[in-house]
């Protein structure tokens, strides 16, 4: 599926055994592990994998159809085989993986004053022409939730899908 900056490559489930070359296939267990290759760095990672962690996870099993819905950003598991055929369906919220619609590739001027005001310029791409904000943090604080405090939203304009342009904001 594709995810800024580089395409994503999801499974879910199969089947677990050692084989031996040359020797008659065995049956191996049954599995529900969700892993995902980043097709930029070509590494696998597991993921929502732990029953103890995420408690809607979907029994073992293997053949089961996977899609993505891009609206809401998760994948759809639906059936499977698991020694009879199921006909159920779950939602594996993949947000945090594939990331939003867009990039940031730079901004210009990379620093700016304390006291804003400073038009900026942010180039990347999969911008759309639709009414958009731009964060400012200090520190190491997390952007998950806007706290007045610590992180500033301003307006941004749209130029074109990878152009926005905005102005900083006052953090004294």
């Amino acid at each position: 599926m594709p995810a800024i900056p580089t395409w994503k490559f999801f499974i879910f489930g199969g089947e677990q055994a050692e084989y031996q070359e040359g020797t008659a296939r065995a049956f191996g267990q049954y599995v529900n592990t969700s892993a995902i290759l980043d097709m930029g760095t070509m590494r696998w990672t597991t993921f929502a994998s732990d029953p103890d962690t995420f408690a809607n996870i979907p029994p073992p099993r293997e053949y089961a159809a996977m899609a993505y819905d891009e609206r809401d950003r998760r994948l759809i598991v639906f059936g499977g085989w698991n020694n009879g055929w199921y006909d159920d369906l779950y939602t594996l919220n993949v947000a945090k993986i594939v990331g939003p619609p867009y990039a940031i590739v730079q901004s210009d001027p990379p620093m700016g004053q304390l006291s804003g005001n400073v038009e900026l310029k942010i180039t990347g791409r999969g911008f759309k022409d639709n009414s958009c904000s731009v964060l400012f943090t200090q520190g190491d604080k997390p952007v998950d939730a806007i706290n007045p405090k610590f992180t500033l939203q301003v307006p941004g304009t749209f130029v074109d899908e990878t152009t926005m342009t905005c102005v900083t904001p006052n953090f004294e």
